[in-house]
């Protein structure tokens, strides 16, 4: 089972509608069963596909909605208020993903207070708590014989929750817009990846997918940054040959009465549909690995 997680320490990079693009890709074109992962308090990514409510215990943040397949009558969900998260590893219950409106696509969405409160776990107790409690939804015999790959958003942190998202899964993407802060969250993530890969099982290694340049604009700023990147001894091999520009369809997509709602939906000469189907068909390329 494939895990992709997108990661970037900073925010406003991108990663929830890259997260969004790539799950769509792997259930909506290739067919194949997917679970996405809301990792981020600020649940954006499963407000992409969940009528999201405010949280009466935190005003400022979202919760899950009842759950399609609660039935308050039935003596066996007694235990259960109807709504599950990602966020009830940390709290030793299960998780009950979602269905979506896109075929083979189901959602384990985020809950802001409670995965703000995993996040704030004692650093003594952090690994046992947080840091392999992915890990172990992950390899639970339901998921993996559920799903062919899984799809992870994050919050722009360096913290548990992201470290835990780095221990579970098998290949990361660093989206990132070319500008100057953006850009210090590559090295942040870099860091972690190789730390990770280097107190990891040599069977099970974490592929850096590469680095995206996201949200492009044709600009000198952009323009030179990206060629930095690309010229730097360090880190140039792991940008990616292609990139995202920023274009307002993808905030239109995010409308509940959109139509089309994915970008997998338009017709193959749409300009946006077609970046990103070269974003992700340039990784079917063995290639590709080879170059970097």
């Amino acid at each position: 089972m494939k895990i992709i997680a997108f990661l970037n320490n900073k925010g406003g990079v991108g990663k929830t509608t890259c997260s969004r693009t790539m799950a769509e890709y792997l259930s909506k074109v290739k067919k194949k069963p997917t679970l996405a992962i809301d990792f981020d308090p600020q649940c954006n990514f499963s407000h992409q596909y969940l009528k999201m409510e405010i949280d009466p215990a935190s005003p400022e943040g979202l919760m899950p909605p009842i759950h399609p397949d609660f039935n308050p009558d039935d003596p066996d969900d007694t235990d259960w208020d109807g709504r599950s998260s990602i966020a009830e590893i940390f709290y030793g219950q299960g998780v009950v993903p979602y269905p979506t409106y896109i075929e083979h696509l189901d959602l384990a969405p985020g809950h802001a207070d409670k995965l703000l409160a995993a996040e704030a776990v004692r650093k003594t107790e952090v690994v046992e708590k947080v840091h392999k409690q992915l890990t172990n939804f992950l390899n639970s015999p339901d998921v993996r014989s559920t799903y062919e790959t899984v799809v992870i958003d994050t919050a722009p942190s360096k913290g548990p929750l992201t470290v835990s998202v780095i221990k579970a899964a098998t290949h990361i993407i660093i989206p990132s817009v070319m500008e100057e802060q953006p850009v210090q969250g590559i090295y942040g993530m870099l860091q972690l990846w190789m730390q990770e890969s280097l107190t990891r099982e040599k069977n099970r290694p974490l592929q850096l997918i590469g680095i995206l340049p996201n949200m492009f604009k044709q600009t000198r700023l952009h323009k030179d940054i990206l060629t930095s990147l690309q010229d730097n001894t360090a880190i140039g091999k792991y940008i990616m040959p292609v990139k995202l520009s920023q274009r307002i369809v993808f905030a239109e997509i995010d409308s509940e009465d959109a139509n089309p709602r994915s970008i997998f939906d338009f017709q193959g000469n749409h300009v946006a549909a077609q970046e990103a189907n070269g974003w992700l068909e340039v990784m079917k390329d063995p290639l590709y690995f080879l170059k970097k």
